[in-house]
């Protein structure tokens, strides 16, 4: 039995030595630099010990606590000492972490010894627990890229610099916004966000820089804009990229002076607003397409976070759809406890083109329309269903001979399809296939010859 792998999450110098001293005495280990690093390799095994390096992991390094502490409950977590520490404290960790590996192996050879037939679990029975995700104000996840997001975030929030948040629509950039403002010195001025896609430009102009009486019909009393409503505070700006070219010279020059004038005024009206604005759209590709001012862009643009789509991240489908299941069961008066095995299964593998919003949204009616005190597959909508994954057919074996042989002969016949696609894909150009499969050319060359493939065949 092999040993189990030892996992430091920080490249701190004192995990360094650590790390030093671990190899030493023959233990696996694997250095994680951060804590998104670490999750990645979670995901792939489960170590004997995990060892953090509090100060040098980042600013997720609490979250990532928690979530080790609530995924996996049986693994030691220890903290490195403060590199001032004194050697003999760096002594007692590796003291602490050989403890916990002897403990681990301990555990392997009992259950090793316990195993045996688990019971059969239909997709009618409920489903174990999602696993919990690290909340960030009102954001949750638990997978990498949104870790580094929360990590980024305090850090972004510190400064009164201009945020570009880009994602997809429905992915939660006014989420991102608000915690921004929350986490900066702003938290306690209001925060106010405009739609810039859902008004006239007329419209936004007014809504943004404020009118005064009479500057136009139906402008019965002085109305203040957003910007200085938003003043001492934070303006979020959606769907920037919808503005027209007048109304992004308007807003250049709101932002480079910090003043506004009221629609049919004469004053200016100093401001002191943060900024930050959103986009589903590149707003690079616009810029080159000379629909978008580039000094606007470069004005917005100082920093820029990118939300990833739900289907990037569905490890968080069934965490958000449980958070949902229990708001809208609280608020609606259902007792629905959450979701079978069937209904999680078609949750995780849709591919949410409307990325969480549309999950809410399926989740609300499946809480409405489910007759017990689970939601089953029957309780979701069919485009779910439609777009599950078919079962790829198993291709055929001989059962008498040994895997080894029944795996290499799939492995061969595998091996030939896949670079027979390429090379056609390609039109037989080598150069271009050996880096589309990773390969050398010379490798790639010998496996063609293995496999009676010619370029030849495929060129056009």
């Amino acid at each position: 039995m092999s040993r189990p792998t030892v996992l430091l999450v920080g490249k701190g110098s004192a995990s360094s030595r650590l790390r030093t001293q671990l190899k030493r005495r023959g233990h696996r280990v694997r250095v994680a630099p951060d804590c998104g690093a670490a999750l990645e390799t979670l995901r792939d095994e489960r170590p004997g010990v995990v060892v953090l390096d509090v100060a040098h992991a980042g600013f997720a390094a609490p979250s990532f606590r928690e979530m080790v502490r609530g995924e996996h409950p049986t693994v030691p977590l220890l903290d490195v000492p403060p590199l001032d520490a004194a050697g003999n404290d760096l002594a007692l960790v590796v003291a602490q972490v050989e403890q916990a590996v002897e403990r681990e192996l301990a555990r392997e050879d009992a259950a090793s010894l316990a195993e045996g037939a688990a019971a059969r679990v239909t997709d009618e029975e409920p489903a174990d627990a999602p696993i919990t995700g690290y909340q960030f104000e009102d954001l949750t996840s638990s997978t990498p890229k949104m870790l580094e997001l929360f990590d980024l975030i305090p850090r972004i929030a510190r400064t009164d610099s201009p945020v570009l948040v880009h994602g997809e629509t429905g992915t939660g950039k006014e989420l991102v916004a608000s915690a921004i403002h929350r986490q900066s010195r702003r938290r306690d001025g209001p925060f106010f966000t405009v739609n810039c896609g859902a008004l006239s430009e007329s419209l936004l102009e007014s809504e943004l820089f404020g009118h005064e009486k009479g500057a136009f019909t139906g402008a019965y009393r002085r109305k203040e804009g957003c910007f200085e409503l938003s003043h001492g505070g934070t303006l979020f700006l959606d769907e920037l990229g919808t503005i027209s070219p007048a109304m992004q010279v308007k807003l250049l020059r709101v932002l480079e002076r910090m003043e506004v004038r009221r629609v049919g005024g004469a004053d200016l009206v100093k401001v002191d607003v943060r900024i930050v604005a959103a986009t589903n759209a590149r707003l690079e590709d616009a810029v080159a397409a000379g629909t978008f001012r580039e000094d606007l862009y470069y004005r917005i643009n100082v920093v820029q976070l990118t939300v990833p789509p739900l289907r990037e991240r569905a490890d968080d489908v069934p965490i958000l759809a449980d958070l949902f299941c229990r708001k809208v069961a609280e608020k609606q008066g259902r007792a629905v406890a959450g979701f079978d095995r069937g209904a999680l299964r078609l949750l995780t593998d849709y591919p949410w083109p409307g990325n969480v919003r549309e999950l809410q949204n399926v989740v609300e009616r499946a809480v409405i329309l489910a007759a017990g005190p689970r939601i089953t597959e029957r309780d979701l909508p069919d485009r779910l269903r439609r777009a599950a994954p078919k079962k790829a057919a198993v291709p055929s074996f001989d059962a008498d001979d040994t895997l080894d042989a029944v795996l290499s002969r799939l492995n061969t016949s595998v091996e030939r399809e896949y670079l027979r696609r390429v090379l056609k894909r390609y039109a037989g150009h080598l150069g271009k296939t050996a880096a589309h499969a990773g390969l050398n050319r010379r490798t790639l060359y010998n496996k063609m010859l293995a496999h009676g493939l010619r370029r030849e065949d495929f060129r056009t």
